[in-house]
């Protein structure tokens, strides 16, 4: 059986540049962290320019943490965002309100048991696993054991998995779990916000060739 390609988003998009050259890539999804702490944070005027000239087939999303439902709201009508990321404490009654295009994020440590996830289903699109720090909600660099995830009923639910994911180990991610898609950050980065591209080619590259010549799972 032939491993099924699956989606990549690429997270932490600052510049413009980037965001071009990523464009012509078979890329699904380009994340802008709307998170003003954050080393990769974009401003929403850049974020909105930037997703302007977004060919239609990428999703642009927008990163939020703890923010409020209004701000929430505001900034995706403002920057053009189709989904949005939520990386926070953000309750199912939050998800709810925002009626669609919702992507929860989940933190995954030693003890992570699944049982909040069934509160979610209803209410998100997408759930997204990323390494639990503790102090941080993202952006960590460092994966976590997928395996954790291998018993876990998602009910169906398309899943993502972050976490210090790179052209080293994403191979080995996809051996041990089966996401829907998988979010590259600053496992493919020169410097946080700036992306780079070849490492993202190459993987890229490299995904397609297992896809259509040899069976990876």
């Amino acid at each position: 059986m032939k491993w099924k390609l699956v989606c990549i988003k690429v997270c932490g998009i600052t510049r413009k540049e980037d965001a071009r050259v990523l464009s012509m890539m078979p890329i699904w999804a380009m994340g802008f962290i709307q998170v003003e702490a954050s080393p990769r944070y974009i401003r929403p005027e850049m974020a909105k320019e930037i997703i302007r000239t977004l060919p239609t087939h990428i999703v642009p999303v927008g990163v939020f943490q703890n923010e409020n439902i209004h701000e929430i709201k505001c900034l995706k009508a403002y920057c053009g965002f189709q989904l949005v990321q939520l990386h926070g404490e953000e309750s199912p009654s939050l998800c709810s309100q925002l009626r669609g295009g919702v992507i929860r994020a989940f933190g995954v440590g030693e003890k992570f048991d699944g049982k909040a996830l069934p509160d979610f289903f209803p209410v998100v699109d997408y759930l997204l696993f990323d390494t639990q720090v503790r102090g941080k909600s993202g952006g960590t660099g460092r994966p976590f054991p997928w395996n954790t995830l291998q018993d876990i009923d998602m009910q169906g639910k398309p899943f993502i998995i972050a976490g210090g994911l790179s052209e080293k180990n994403v191979f080995d991610c996809l051996r041990a779990i089966h996401p829907f898609a998988v979010d590259l950050n600053s496992g493919v980065e020169l410097f946080p916000g700036k992306k780079d591209v070849e490492k993202i080619k190459n993987l890229l590259d490299r995904m397609a060739s297992c896809s259509s010549k040899s069976p990876l799972l």
